[in-house]
């Protein structure tokens, strides 16, 4: 799964930009996804700002640096440019991710969806995922309870994105206060 987070509607947050690179009007951003190649063949990206205005630039050069993707933007010449853009959301739409499997879903599409065991108990809503490294974990949220389920084979029967819904099979205590 590739993670991703809600940029709002139907954009998708690929990464921030923490910092400006050198005095060419290069900008840092941190992937959430650093194995991800998606932003490798995009022609450009949508810059989301905190007060949440989206503004469309031109990807004119790329290069990976250590954890970092450096990104040349259209627009954005000098150190004072870059250091303008520290702190926006780096964003696509929803229609540029790349394909998945059937049986895969990206992180945002699972924010939202109705997580139930297969004896039908509704355990609430996915309100965040978190990637542990081993294995990403959804954050369910229903009532007064909040329950941390595992994605992994031995756990999901079924994900079907497009119903909303994730239904599981509990291992023993995992349901458990």
């Amino acid at each position: 799964m590739e993670p991703a987070l809600r940029c709002g509607g139907s954009l998708v947050e690929i990464g921030r930009i923490v910092n400006r690179h050198g005095i060419r009007g290069e900008v840092r951003m941190l992937p959430h996804n650093p194995e991800s190649t998606t932003v490798d063949t995009l022609e450009s990206v949508l810059l989301r700002a905190a007060d949440a205005s989206v503004e469309r630039r031109r990807v004119l050069g790329r290069r990976r640096h250590k954890r970092f993707l450096l990104l040349r933007l259209e627009g954005c010449e000098t150190a004072d440019d870059a250091e303008a853009l520290v702190g926006r959301a780096v964003c696509i739409t929803k229609d540029e991710l790349p394909p998945r499997q059937p049986h895969e879903a990206y992180h945002v599409e699972l924010i939202g969806c109705t997580v139930r065991t297969d004896t039908g108990d509704v355990l609430g809503t996915v309100r965040e995922v978190l990637v542990t490294g081993s294995n990403d974990v959804c954050v369910v949220t229903g009532g007064a309870r909040e329950h941390l389920i595992p994605l992994i084979a031995d756990v999901v029967v079924r994900l079907d994105v497009a119903a909303g819904e994730v239904v599981i099979r509990p291992l023993p205590g995992l349901l458990d206060a």
